[in-house]
Parts: C-alpha cells; structure tokens; sequence
C-alpha cells in the first residue's frame, strides 16, 4: 500500500523482503512489508502491479473498483489491482502483511513506486 499518506497512524514497519532493503533488478521483483498501526487511513493510490494484503490482526475497509468497501478481516486476504485507484481503513489497531509484485527494476528506496498524490476521490 502507499504510504505517503498514512505514516502518522503506522507504529511498527519492517522490509521482510528483500534482506537489508536491497535493490531488485530482475523484470519483476518481490518486496513483502509487515505493518502494524492504529487508526489508518493508507489514502487513495495506485501500485503498478499487484499488491497482496494479509491481515493478521483487525480488518480494514478497502475501497477499490467500488465506492462500497470490502471488509478484509483477521485471517483474509485481498488482491489490489495494479494501476487502479485503492484506499485502505482501518478503524482502531490493525496488523497486515503486504506482497508487492512491481515491474521491472526497484532500487530498493523504503517504499515501492505508489501514487500517492491522487486528488480525485473516485467515489465522489
């Protein structure tokens, strides 16, 4: 998920993949990213490949495709769609783990190539 927008709320955040924060260049690379936060609010954005969220503790109320949520609780999975506005909430503490699949060369910044900075609320 992007993170631009939702940091404040985030209170634990570690690069489970890949070892040190290291750069991929491959023509599709992995980055897998645990997260614990309270009250959080990722924000609308895009991902440029699919993004996979578990949640481990919570649920969240994801927007994307639809202007009515989908409740992803403790124990579910989510597939975001690439290159389609998405908006996470979570309401209270939440726990989730996050497979990115991004195209071609990462170097390996703290974060995986996301638009954060959508305007446009899809849903208005």
């Amino acid at each position: 998920m992007g993170t631009g927008i939702a940091l404040a709320a985030v209170t634990s955040q570690q690069v489970l993949f890949p070892p040190n924060n290291a750069a991929n260049s491959g023509a599709a690379n992995i980055r897998i990213v645990h997260t614990v936060a309270n009250d959080f609010d990722s924000g609308w954005h895009t991902h440029p490949g699919p993004a996979i969220v578990q949640v481990q503790a919570g649920n969240f109320k994801i927007y994307q495709g639809s202007c009515q949520p989908t409740v992803v609780q403790k124990g579910e999975t989510y597939i975001e769609i690439p290159g389609v506005a998405v908006r996470a909430v979570a309401d209270g503490p939440v726990e989730w783990t996050t497979t990115l699949v991004i195209p071609g060369p990462f170097g390996g910044s703290p974060a995986p190539p996301a638009q954060t900075n959508l305007t446009t609320n899809p849903c208005a």
